[in-house]
């Protein structure tokens, strides 16, 4: 039922009131039956705690523990984390173009055999 639709006095009827209110043993019986109309006020965590949560998910976690690990890496051995990831790179991308100009002879050659 959508409340809001309805004119004032079908609003009234579906609440089993008038515009008068209540009778006072109608509220007694309501108040029987339903219990005190309050609504109860919830306790919050404080925003310290909700902020202190986001730092311990699994997630984060594993990046604390990679940002601890590169931290020691830079105590121990300062300045070689970068120059070691750029040579690798490089040593990857050479591989590569390498794996790729033997691919292109092989396909190259496959082709030329076949025409012939």
């Amino acid at each position: 039922m959508h409340i809001q639709s309805l004119t004032v006095e079908q609003s009234l009827a579906s609440l089993r009131t008038s515009v008068a209110g209540l009778t006072g043993s109608e509220a007694q019986r309501r108040l029987a039956e339903f219990g005190p109309n309050h609504v109860e006020e919830v306790g919050r965590e404080s925003l310290l705690w909700r902020f202190a949560r986001e730092f311990t998910h699994f997630f984060a976690i594993i990046l604390w523990l990679g940002a601890a690990l590169a931290f020691l890496a830079e105590y121990f051995d300062p300045g070689q984390g970068m120059a070691r990831l750029a040579a690798s790179s490089r040593q990857t991308t050479s591989q590569r173009s390498r794996v790729w100009q033997r691919i292109t002879a092989r396909s190259s050659s496959t082709v030329r055999s076949a025409t012939t």
